[in-house]
């Protein structure tokens, strides 16, 4: 009944997509072993049969390390019953094939949990910068918005456009423009915090959420990255500029507000001359 109850429990909780693997973790694993273990003692070599798929349903249901530790528990307590209570010949067969199913059943997940970790990055990465890109973006400015409004954290959103790039793809080619958005990119990475997130969310436009740091002292940042990107050596006999927006997280801004205010920042500064910092 406890294991029916949890099986239910889980698939009524996906279906919810609200689902916590640990619950079902501390329900199955015990009561699945001992009610085989259970088993084995009382019907003998037939109940054997429910130790695969008991092993398999842990891999589906459970996360990865979860699934280990359930499966390690599961053969230290059956396996030396099995030993205990049958032929040699039919324990011998049961460890084999029981360890074989195990393992299986491990890599099989393994693979699966990777790529999937794979596949999700690809979705949230720009290919050719390796920054974040659109997909990201409403969430992470919401969670800051939360955060602020719980903690009183301080978050600012640098916007930041390459000035003239139109014409460096039309006189020097979208291979030079790639290579520039791809060096820039890996500027910013090095630039930034990792408790930063830095998105590309355009052809050429790139925003950053900048985490406890409010409007003034992102001044200084932004002036500090303008100056850097001015040094670079993007492009032989050529210097590469950028114009940057900035906006603090205002109390009753939603989003859309945040950005809005953001990106008029950096209109004024392509407006005013390019090559500098405007903030509200």
């Amino acid at each position: 009944m406890i294991i029916s109850l949890s099986l239910f429990f889980a698939a009524w909780h996906s279906h919810r997509k609200t689902y916590n693997s640990v619950y079902i973790f501390l329900l199955l694993t015990p009561f699945s072993t001992l009610y085989v273990a259970h088993l084995m003692s009382t019907v003998g070599i037939s109940a054997t049969y429910w130790c695969y798929p008991t092993v398999l349903l842990f891999y589906f249901i459970m996360s990865e390390r979860q699934a280990w530790i359930s499966n390690i528990f599961y053969v230290l307590i059956n396996l030396p019953l099995a030993w205990y209570l049958f032929e040699t010949h039919e324990a011998f067969r049961l460890s084999v094939t029981l360890i074989l199913v195990s393992a299986y059943a491990t890599i099989f997940l393994h693979v699966i949990t990777r790529q999937y970790h794979e596949l999700g990055q690809q979705a949230i990465t720009d290919k050719l910068t390796g920054l974040y890109n659109r997909l990201l973006l409403q969430d992470s400015l919401e969670q800051a918005i939360h955060q602020t409004s719980r903690t009183n954290t301080a978050y600012t959103l640098i916007v930041m456009d390459i000035d003239h790039f139109k014409q460096i793809n039309d006189e020097l080619g979208h291979d030079v423009g790639d290579h520039v958005l791809m060096q820039l990119g890996a500027f910013l990475k090095d630039f930034f915090r990792s408790s930063d997130k830095v998105f590309r969310i355009g052809g050429e436009e790139f925003l950053i959420l900048v985490y406890n740091t409010d409007e003034t002292k992102s001044i200084d940042i932004a002036e500090k990255l303008r100056r850097g990107v001015e040094n670079l050596s993007l492009i032989p006999d050529r210097t590469v500029t950028v114009s940057i927006g900035i906006a603090g997280l205002g109390s009753g801004k939603d989003w859309k507000q945040w950005m809005k205010a953001c990106d008029k920042n950096l209109y004024e500064a392509k407006n005013g001359g390019r090559n500098r910092v405007v903030a509200c």
